[in-house]
């Protein structure tokens, strides 16, 4: 029952993968810690479960690509301005981080994150007909600068971005919404690819549990590559929206409760200074 439970997660993470162009890691980390204890399994730890995240966040995001591409929606000029940038400035942004604040980077990224979600709630004008690719321009230096700065803060926090990069792709790039979210699949290749590969050999991937949670993800990534094809594209943005929203709502929680960790130790430390003393 408890494989049959990963695998029926990782259909629902997957699913969202190829729908919405996002690795999935997002929901499918609280799904993964809440929800077999809800269901009567035992709990699955926080080091595992982001074993297990890291192989279903490149599974959802190559197997939803391949979905796209079947329908020509991912434009790899994008792909490339956007994603190669963003693969280095992240690896710097991951090198530079031990010399930032790490409430103060979170703090600005669930503000990032939650001025995306608001933007993606603006009307947005679509064309009478469904966009081709090569109907689609590219601004490339503008797209290198974005994949610069979302892949710095990114990889100074440990976030993907893709709730970053796909909103300004969108409203800065004005990418037709299919195309940029079957081209944000893609991008999210190179992301989890690397993190997949930082982890391969030091022992922090369950493998059994994750294969179980991957087929669900492959057959999951497939079914919501097709329903986004299907989907008005206003119904997509107003989801990426939601969920975009949801990830700022959790950040900003993460660092409301590190804040109250730093105030309880304050409050602890004068008083066994205190005790020490006498």
């Amino acid at each position: 029952m408890f494989e049959l439970l990963l695998f029926l997660l990782g259909l629902l993470g997957g699913g969202l993968s190829g729908l919405l162009g996002i690795g999935g890691g997002i929901i499918m980390v609280p799904l993964l810690l809440y929800a077999p204890p809800a269901l009567g399994f035992s709990a699955l730890g926080m080091k595992i479960v982001a074993g297990m995240t890291t192989v279903q966040s490149f599974a959802g995001t190559l197997s939803g690509a391949f979905g796209h591409q079947r329908f020509k929606r991912i434009h790899w000029r994008l792909v490339a301005a956007v994603g190669l940038p963003m693969t280095l400035a992240s690896f710097a942004g991951s090198r530079f981080s031990v010399h930032v604040s790490e409430q103060l980077m979170l703090l600005v990224f669930a503000l990032m994150a939650l001025a995306a979600s608001l933007l993606m709630l603006m009307p947005k004008k679509d064309s009478a007909h469904e966009e081709q690719l090569g109907d689609v321009e590219v601004n490339t230096p503008l797209a290198v600068v974005i994949g610069v700065i979302i892949g710095t803060a990114a990889g100074i926090i440990g976030q993907g971005g893709a709730f970053l990069y796909i909103p300004a792709m969108l409203y800065l790039l004005h990418i037709p919404t299919r195309i940029c979210i079957g081209s944000a699949l893609a991008i999210g290749i190179l992301s989890s690819g690397a993190v997949l590969m930082g982890r391969l050999g030091t022992g922090q991937i369950p493998w059994q549990n994750s294969l179980i949670l991957v087929a669900g993800v492959i057959i999951g990534a497939q079914l919501g590559s097709l329903l986004s094809q299907r989907t008005p594209r206003v119904v997509l943005r107003r989801v990426l929206a939601v969920v975009i929203f949801a990830t700022a709502i959790k950040i900003s929680l993460n660092v409301f409760e590190q804040y109250q960790q730093m105030a309880a130790l304050s409050q602890l430390l004068p008083s066994a200074a205190g005790q020490a003393v006498i």
